[in-house]
């Protein structure tokens, strides 16, 4: 919702641009006094981490144009039926039958979020959904490269890439910048907490779990995402924009906590 509003006098990616930026500079002196510079190894996982984020927050942002913020995270959150699905492709075994069930679950979802026919889907519904795809990427990713670094080297490099790729995909669209208290504040925030804070985090967490897990944990991103969106910013949905919400978030869920159900049983 931040974000959202921002871009009403942002340009989407300038603000992507600015706001990994802003990260970058944040994190740089704790790098300085604790001297930790990133490895050779650590730049090229940094690459590898940063680069699908970077596509990924720059997708969602131009998306956040065109449609709502809890439209958004519910799209976006789509990433986490995705996980299963591209370790199948990488690992070449069938999907399991909580994946199939998840899958046909946000399907539906997400033919009632966003209409029957997908020539009346919005743009800013497709390019979050690639958005969806980004963040898949990236968590495959975090999972491979993080246990291989440091944790402060390889965010620093990740931070940078983002950062420095950030700027050129600027070119892509007209600027515009609007300087207000309202701007600023949304670029602090999410250059403290929806980047450097969060990436942190995921980058230590998935050192201690599989990929499914900390997809998981995210599923509750779209709902908090919803509620704020209804509480401040006076978004509403319809009843099918509703019931396909609750279905993609079914299917997120089934995806992920059916293995572990049967685990247990």
């Amino acid at each position: 919702m931040v974000v959202d509003a921002a871009i009403e006098r942002v340009s989407s990616l300038l603000f992507n641009a600015l706001r990994f930026t802003l990260a970058l500079l944040m994190l740089l002196p704790v790098v300085v006094v604790r001297r930790t510079w990133p490895s050779r190894e650590a730049w090229i996982a940094g690459f590898a981490v940063g680069a699908p984020l970077m596509v990924g927050f720059a997708l969602q942002t131009v998306g956040l144009e065109e449609i709502g913020a809890a439209r958004s995270a519910f799209l976006t959150g789509l990433y986490v039926v995705m996980v299963p699905l591209l370790l199948v492709v990488v690992l070449r075994r069938l999907p399991a039958a909580g994946s199939v069930i998840g899958v046909l679950l946000a399907t539906a979802g997400l033919v009632l979020l966003t209409g029957v026919d997908p020539r009346n889907w919005l743009r800013g519904d497709l390019l979050t959904l690639g958005c969806a795809l980004s963040f898949a990427v990236q968590i495959l990713a975090v999972d491979r490269f993080s246990r291989r670094c440091e944790l402060l080297p390889l965010l620093f490099a990740q931070m940078f890439w983002v950062a420095l790729l950030c700027w050129p995909a600027t070119l892509l669209e007209t600027p515009r910048w609007v300087s207000t208290p309202d701007v600023w504040a949304a670029l602090l925030a999410t250059a403290f907490l929806g980047s450097l804070i969060a990436v942190m985090a995921q980058n230590y967490a998935q050192r201690k779990t599989t990929p499914t897990r900390a997809a998981v944990i995210l599923t509750m991103e779209p709902v908090f995402a919803t509620v704020t969106a209804f509480a401040f910013a006076g978004e509403r949905f319809g009843s099918g924009e509703i019931a396909g919400s609750i279905l993609i978030l079914a299917g997120m869920l089934v995806t992920e906590l059916w293995p572990r159900a049967k685990d247990a049983s």
